[in-house]
């Protein structure tokens, strides 16, 4: 059979010039989004497919978000899938490939387009552990065949690869990039002594690390033993907070009382949460030490679930010492100015008292010279001096 030989071949060699075509494409770049770009066109070479998504896995939250799609609304990228859930989440917990011929008989299938008819999900696996999922969809019942399941197995393994590449790659370039913020940071602080100045720049250079969306500093009143609110954004505008906080309460309580980090996902399903901004949906507060004493918390929120991870608890976690020692510095900076403003007042205050009680010029006596001469005392004290003259008699 010349000509069921000959369509072998041609696709055969079709598949080999798509397999060479996408390893040129996973060694030439380590921008994800461009890389997944093409990895979708060259899968569209050879599969057509109506949506093509790929998914990766949040291990903190243990579920799917839309990394790139092609084919869905702009909305879907909003959407997170539980392990184990829907045919993505299935393909992701399972480990394996599944080829839905039918989406309305799969059993808890998330219908995201009302036209799919079918659907191949296939797992991203490198080093043995499943970093997302790759999913086509068909508006065709039983579209997809086993030799696309082979194909696109063949995909993810490169891909999964490759993603992880970029991840790390993306992780170091963060790292380095906030080692030198860190860096910068750390040595502005030290010449910033009013603390206003002082907790607006933590704020102003904190959000160059991490797009929070609430940012607050509370401090420890130890005659009341509450927390209180010294500087407050919302949305990178200034609020001023009234509601003091006792130690024994809220997650900035917890860690200014055990002097440890709290990271919550979910503020919802935290017993601990004090609702003070209804936005929020995931939090991070780390305590404020200095000489091994708790003297504040730093607070951030943000509107979304699980926005917070444990490479931002590291970073606030690094700053927070510099932090303390430069508010602890800008409080002695504040308090010493406060004193020398005080000690001003009085000796301006006794010098006016001092100077109404001597005599405003020197008196024409006749036949005597005055003069007066002043000399620095050796301690403050108080000086009385008159002219009296004598009667003739």
């Amino acid at each position: 059979m010349p000509g069921v030989e000959a369509h072998a071949s041609a696709a055969s060699k079709h598949i080999e010039t798509f397999l060479l075509d996408l390893a040129d494409t996973l060694n030439t770049t380590l921008d994800l989004d461009a890389l997944l770009k093409r990895v979708a066109d060259l899968v569209s070479e050879v599969i057509d497919y109506k949506i093509f998504a790929i998914l990766l896995v949040n291990e903190q939250r243990q579920d799917l978000f839309f990394r790139f799609q092609i084919g869905h609304a702009p909305e879907i990228e909003r959407l997170r899938i539980k392990l184990g859930e829907g045919v993505v989440g299935s393909a992701a917990q399972e480990r394996r490939i599944i080829n839905v011929p039918d989406v309305a008989k799969f059993k808890n299938y998330i219908s995201a387009r009302e036209d799919v008819r079918s659907e191949l999900a296939v797992p991203l696996v490198a080093k043995d552990r499943v970093v997302g999922v790759i999913d086509i969809q068909s508006d065709q019942l039983d579209y997809f065949n086993e030799e696309h399941g082979r194909l696109l197995a063949l995909v993810a393994s490169r891909v999964a690869v490759t993603i992880e590449n970029a991840r790390l790659y993306t992780r170091i370039s963060r790292q380095a990039q906030t080692l030198m913020v860190l860096n910068d940071i750390s040595r502005e602080l030290t010449s910033i002594l009013n603390l206003d100045q002082l907790l607006k720049r933590v704020a102003d250079l904190l959000l160059r690390l991490i797009d929070y969306h609430m940012f607050s500093i509370l401090l420890l009143d130890e005659r009341s033993n509450k927390l209180v609110h010294r500087f407050s954004l919302r949305f990178n505008e200034n609020v001023h907070i009234k509601h003091d906080i006792p130690l024994d309460r809220g997650l900035v309580g917890y860690a200014a009382t055990h002097g440890k980090a709290v990271l919550v996902p979910d503020v919802s399903k935290d017993p601990r949460y004090i609702e003070l901004n209804p936005e929020t949906r995931s939090e991070l507060c780390v305590p404020l030490i200095y000489k091994e004493k708790v003297i504040g918390v730093l607070d951030l929120e943000h509107t979304r679930r699980g926005y917070f991870n444990e490479d931002h608890q590291r970073t606030i976690g690094t700053l927070a010492g510099q932090i303390a020692i430069a508010i602890t510095n800008a409080r002695l900076y504040e308090q010493i100015a406060q004193q020398e403003q005080r000690l001003e007042r009085d000796l301006s205050m006794a010098r006016e008292v001092q100077i109404s009680l001597l005599p405003p010029k020197l008196p024409n006596i006749q036949g005597a010279e005055l003069g007066v001469r002043f000399q620095s005392a050796l301690a403050i004290g108080g000086d009385m001096y008159d002219f009296v003259e004598y009667s003739k008699k």
